[in-house]
């Protein structure tokens, strides 16, 4: 997958992941809060050429590996 279609995409999973936690219980919802700040890391590391190959666990699992520029 290109970078710009990785990065977009662990955007849309954070999105989802924040959306979901607004209808959830305390509990759960602070696990999916906890879950995007997990994702706005990778979101870094992805765009700062850090991180090549990552696996998303929520909302489906996946593995990615992000293409050379």
């Amino acid at each position: 997958m290109s970078r710009p279609s990785a990065i977009s995409l662990i955007v849309r999973s954070r999105k989802i992941l924040l959306a979901d936690a607004d209808e959830r219980p305390p509990g759960e919802a602070e696990r999916l809060r906890a879950a995007a700040d997990d994702l706005t890391r990778l979101l870094f590391d992805v765009r700062a050429g850090r991180v090549n190959a990552f696996e998303l666990s929520e909302p489906t699992r996946m593995r990615v590996v992000v293409s050379a520029d």
